[in-house]
């Protein structure tokens, strides 16, 4: 039986009704041929010799070629020897055309005793055995009356089908009969669950006493969750906090704590040392407990400059370093603190349109450096800071300087940045990638990521590109390791921050809140204690420091 599709009936409307599919089929790879051999003389005669426009004819002259040989051959009703033989010579012949592609133009010597060329000519001749050969060797009639007696097997069996087919259709509706017959059974059933529910309400008015009792029980649990978010709001406040706590050892070995002001200010101490850090500790927060709001950082490589006799209410304008401005090769002005040894322990980072803006920087690191904390990220912390448009904004910092996430919005409040930041922190291990993490190209063709909600609502992005996705991906996963143990970093007006360049190298730089960096080391250092032993010099000496133009 002759199946039905587009090719075959063109054919039969307009040649006549095929015996087979290959006949129509075969009918159509030789009108195919003959157009791709009329094609490939056109662009021969019309291109110049050895171009590639010329390498496109001869293909297409070449495999115009083989449709002609093996359309026709197809049409015949031969055994399947003689179809195989004309399928691998036209395998051959493919092969032998895809390897010219090779030698023309740029190695082409001539078709004389080119390998190519000699495996495309094999290829024909296989098809020509196939085609003239195999039909002398098995004649037509026989495979004709083979064709013929599949065609009458392929009805019988289309016959039994038809019959299978009846079959299943009264199958078919015995399975309906049954089917109703099981709807009766389940509206008996339905009545029987409703008389069930009727006693379930009649048990329900005789636990009424009980909920009553529950209800008390609730009421007591409110008022427990009132005075919890009383305290929560107490907490939120705290953080807003324009002091930080210190806990440091003195030069006898004693733990100490004090209260400092971001101005420099030191408001509150101890007034005694522990013995150990954790009874400063205990000292500390029985203080918070009536002035909450300072964050706890501890001071590493604490000196005796930095204990809590030794700290007066303004700094010290003994300084052995010099504050130098200078106008650099781009034209724009800088400053960089210099040790009385020459060494440059500071410099400004960025350069400035005047000197007046140069000097405006100065007062502002005079000011900021004495109370600036050092903050220590282990491995990450969340920053909260006010951008340049009066928003509060998050970020997800590395301590080796890079920004694994951003809010990607900004915030009226800094309490509801911060809320978002833990939010973050709770949804990122939850979730994975294109679900809940999205990641995509961007109109620039960087690779980047965003974290939406349940609810779709966009609560994190990459702040940055990626050059492809795999690394968008890493990123992902190591904002899926840090986020839920990452602190909430507590900044006052500025903080120094130690992270490791690209060079391997550990650096410091002073970070105002509103994100803006306003001092750095100007130089690396092999270890991250010796940086943070340059933060100590630059809080020793920056504020008293002379300054020269």
């Amino acid at each position: 039986m002759v199946a039905s599709n587009r090719l075959i009936d063109v054919y039969r409307d307009r040649i006549g009704e095929p015996t087979t599919d290959d006949e129509a089929y075969g009918y159509w790879l030789f009108v195919f041929g003959i157009v791709l051999g009329i094609v490939g003389l056109l662009l021969f005669s019309l291109t110049a010799s050895r171009s590639t426009p010329r390498q496109f004819g001869y293909l297409l002259g070449a495999i115009g070629l083989i449709c002609l040989f093996a359309g026709p051959t197809i049409r015949l009703p031969l055994t399947r020897r003689g179809l195989f033989l004309t399928y691998a010579g036209a395998v051959v012949a493919l092969l032998g055309t895809v390897w010219f592609t090779t030698f023309y133009p740029s190695n082409w010597s001539g078709p004389e005793g080119n390998p190519a060329v000699s495996l495309y000519i094999v290829g024909l001749a296989l098809m020509a055995v196939g085609a003239v050969a195999a039909p002398l060797l098995t004649g037509r009639k026989e495979a004709y009356e083979e064709a013929v007696r599949t065609a009458e097997a392929a009805t019988e069996t289309a016959e039994r089908a038809t019959r299978e087919a009846e079959s299943a259709s009264q199958e078919a509706e015995d399975a309906s009969r049954a089917a109703e017959e099981a709807t009766e059974t389940a509206q008996r059933q339905t009545e029987t669950a409703q008389r069930a529910t009727r006693e379930r309400e009649t048990m329900a008015e005789e636990l009424a006493a009980s909920e009553a009792a529950r209800a008390d029980v609730a009421a007591v649990a409110e008022a427990t969750e009132a005075e919890l978010a009383a305290a929560q709001a107490t907490i939120a406040a705290a953080m807003d906090s324009k002091a930080t706590f210190e806990l440091y050892a003195d030069a006898a070995g004693k733990y100490r704590w004090r209260l400092r002001h971001r101005n420099g200010n030191v408001i509150a101490d101890s007034a005694q040392g522990y013995a150990s850090r954790q009874k400063a500790m205990q000292g500390l927060r029985s203080v918070q407990s009536n002035a909450a709001g300072g964050a706890v950082v501890f001071f590493e490589n604490a000196t005796e400059d930095d204990t809590a006799e030794d700290v007066p209410a303004v700094p010290a304008p003994e300084s052995a370093a010099t504050f130098e401005m200078f106008e650099d090769k781009g034209g724009e002005f800088r400053w960089r603190l210099r040790h009385d040894n020459g060494e440059i322990i500071a410099d400004s980072g960025e350069g400035y349109a005047s000197k007046s803006n140069v000097r405006r920087a100065l007062k502002s690191v005079r000011a900021e450096v004495p109370g600036a904390a050092y903050l220590a990220l282990d491995p990450v912390a969340f920053e909260v800071y006010a951008d340049a448009a009066g928003e509060f904004r998050w970020r997800l910092l590395h301590r080796n300087g890079r920004i694994l996430a951003d809010s990607g919005e900004g915030y009226s409040t800094r309490s509801n940045a911060r809320r978002a930041a833990r939010r973050v922190g709770e949804l990122a291990p939850e979730s994975a990638v294109d679900d809940g993490f999205e990641v995509y190209e961007d109109a620039g063709g960087d690779w980047r990521w965003r974290l939406r909600a349940a609810n779709g609502e966009l609560v994190a992005d990459s702040g940055q590109g990626y050059s492809n996705r795999s690394k968008a991906i890493d990123a992902v996963e190591r904002v899926q390791s840090h986020a839920a143990e990452a602190d909430l970093l507590a900044i006052g007006t500025a903080a120094f921050e130690v992270f490791e360049d690209r060079g391997g190298e550990f650096r410091w730089r002073l970070r105002h809140r509103n994100g803006e960096i306003i001092a750095d080391s100007g130089e690396g250092y092999a270890e991250r204690n010796k940086a943070v032993a340059a933060i100590g010099r630059i809080k020793r000496h920056a504020p008293g420091a002379d300054q020269t133009e």
